[in-house]
């Protein structure tokens, strides 16, 4: 496959990742907005809890003012007794509001990541040329994970913190507006270290980010290579550039915790310098008589309330980075349109009723490649067989790229029965045409399941009438169905794969087939069987046949070679070898012959 100038680019990789907040917000919105109930009950518990949370110096400040002092031993006991009664009740809410948000945010992963599944089924090609497998697991497990913690802890955690300050600074004031004045007096100084400590992390923040999603893309694609990078004897370079990927991200991460470190020192320190002010102040009002001991106690259990959301400042910032980040990236994804769309009002097709036409069709992957295939024309009829040979690269492939609408041509007209490829629905032109490609791929489970296409409802009787149409019966009968695929079929052997691809193209029995390379790598024997098959399946459908093996496609109604993108030959088997020319000498070297 082949891409744009930009095919190789991914935001995980700029250097500056500028992060559209207003866009992430919007999406991050959306995804909280059919939950809202969830929310809705969350805050419920939220708003109970603090409540509780609020009232604790509040009932100690009575404890001390009013049951000790009065030395009444029952009220003590109602006092202490609703004191723990408080404790308990903050305990159990807490519990509802962290079930309630997990249960919520669980909901929301799992809408999240059906969504950009359903999506990136929609991608075309051109999109899967840019984003490498491993970056696209990346965006669907680690980015969509990095969002959890966002919905679940984070959000309202937040909410609660801001209002947990603003509401114990009234209580303060409420009680005693002067000694609030004074401890007031240290806000200036943590508003200083909270905007340095803001400016300073953000960036390293989401380096850590871009390098974990890096991680995590090289790792599955060279788990997915490792066959290959044991056979050459690549394993110590593969460890060396993942210790190297490992290197930085631990630098980057230990800048940003020592930055975190440092901020949370600072923090502790204006703690105790905030207790230390009001016991110096508020003791010397409290021996004057001017407040009483409940309210300077009752003030230094509030302050551990005002410092404890500045305390969690740093983890804040850390989650809403790297959730923003992984946010902005999954819209990025989103966002993407495919680039081959259906018109307004597609015309619908079942079949191929009389041909298959290209006229004079050029294309290319990308404004500044090359032209792949130049000028290409012919006609297919109902019926018939073409078989395309040529060198490797010379736009073979592409022609079926074209006819599936994976790709569109720059300039020619691609027509089916008369009507232009564009105008047709693309999901009934893929239900009419069936498509073996070379780039084989099998899902894990049986092999029954893959004739299927992992689609249970169809019959297992159309999947035998396969296999005895293309006359693979003895095949099957050494290779049962029942045998389990491990993933991308390794357990298989190349022929073996192409023989299931083969078979499954067939389980549709669709009237037209494009064969890419779809005998390459089968032994003699299989070959012969799949040559007889062949020869039947030629005179019965309509048949477009891609081969570098030219014993496949000798009883082809027409051949067409392309070189470097042009049809340089074209005609039946014996008059191109009549010819002399290019097709007849590929078949001599091919089979050994002077």
């Amino acid at each position: 496959m082949h891409g744009g100038s930009d095919a190789h680019y991914d935001e995980s990789q700029d250097q500056k990742e500028k992060i559209n907040y207003k866009a992430t917000f919007r999406m991050l919105y959306g995804l909280m907005r059919p939950e809202y109930r969830g929310f809705a009950i969350a805050m419920l518990w939220l708003g109970l809890s603090s409540v509780l949370n609020l009232l604790s110096p509040i009932i100690a400040k009575y404890l001390i003012d009013n049951a000790i002092p009065a030395k009444d031993y029952q009220l003590l006991i109602i006092v202490v007794a609703a004191l723990f009664l408080n404790s308990l009740l903050f305990l159990v809410f807490n519990y509802f509001l962290r079930m309630r948000l997990v249960r919520t945010g669980q909901q929301i992963m799992t809408a999240l990541k059906k969504k950009m599944h359903a999506h990136m089924l929609t991608l075309d090609l051109p999109f899967y040329a840019q984003y490498s497998v491993g970056r696209l697991m990346a965006r669907v497990q680690s980015d969509a994970a990095s969002l959890y913690e966002l919905f679940t802890e984070t959000s309202i955690t937040i909410f609660r913190d801001i209002l947990m300050f603003f509401v114990t600074f009234a209580i303060m004031a409420f009680f005693n507006l002067r000694l609030t004045l004074l401890l007031a007096a240290v806000l200036p100084v943590v508003a200083i270290v909270c905007s340095v400590f803001l400016h300073k992390s953000t960036t390293l923040f989401v380096t850590v980010r871009k390098l974990a999603s890096e991680i995590s893309g090289f790792l599955s694609e060279h788990v997915s290579a490792i066959a290959l990078l044991q056979a050459y004897n690549r394993e110590a370079m593969a460890a060396a550039k993942l210790n190297a990927v490992n290197k930085r991200k631990f630098e980057a991460e230990l800048s940003a915790e020592m930055m975190a470190i440092i901020f949370y020192l600072t923090i502790i320190m204006l703690s105790p310098v905030s207790i230390a002010v009001i016991l110096g102040v508020g003791g010397g009002w409290a021996l004057e008589n001017k407040i009483t001991i409940g309210t300077l106690v009752m003030f230094i259990l509030y302050i551990d309330r005002l410092f404890e959301p500045i305390f969690r400042l740093s983890e804040h910032v850390s989650i809403i980075q790297r959730s923003f980040s992984a946010g902005h990236r999954i819209a990025r994804i989103m966002e993407r349109r495919p680039a081959i769309t259906d018109v307004a009002k597609p015309r619908f097709i079942h079949s191929v009723r009389e041909s298959i036409e290209f006229r004079d069709v050029w294309m290319k992957y990308a404004p500044d490649d090359p032209w792949v295939i130049k000028g290409v024309s012919f006609t297919l009829k109902k019926g018939k067989s073409l078989a395309i040979v040529g060198e490797t690269g010379g736009g073979k492939t592409t022609i079926t790229n074209l006819l599936f609408k994976f790709y569109t041509p720059q300039k020619g007209r691609i027509l089916i029965d008369g009507t232009d490829l564009p105008e047709i629905s693309l999901k009934s032109l893929r239900m009419a045409i069936g498509l073996v490609q070379q780039d084989i791929y099998l899902f894990p489970g049986t092999i029954m399941q893959n004739l299927k296409l992992m689609d249970d409802a169809v019959p297992d009787a159309l999947v035998h009438d396969a296999i005895k149409t293309i006359g693979l019966e003895t095949f099957f009968k050494h290779h049962s169905l029942g045998k389990q695929v491990v993933e991308k079929g390794v357990n298989l052997s190349a022929g073996e794969k192409q023989v299931v691809s083969l078979v499954r193209a067939m389980v549709l029995n669709q009237e037209v087939l494009a064969l890419d390379e779809a005998t390459s790598h089968i032994d003699p024997y299989t070959e012969r069987l799949i040559n007889t098959a062949m020869q039947r399946l030629l005179t019965r459908k309509t048949m477009i046949v891609i081969a570098h093996r030219l014993s496949t496609i000798k009883t082809a109604d027409e051949i067409m070679l392309i070189s470097e993108g042009e049809v340089k030959e074209r005609g039946s088997h014996q008059a191109l070898m009549a010819q002399g020319g290019i097709y007849s000498k590929f078949y001599k070297l091919q089979f050994g012959e002077n």
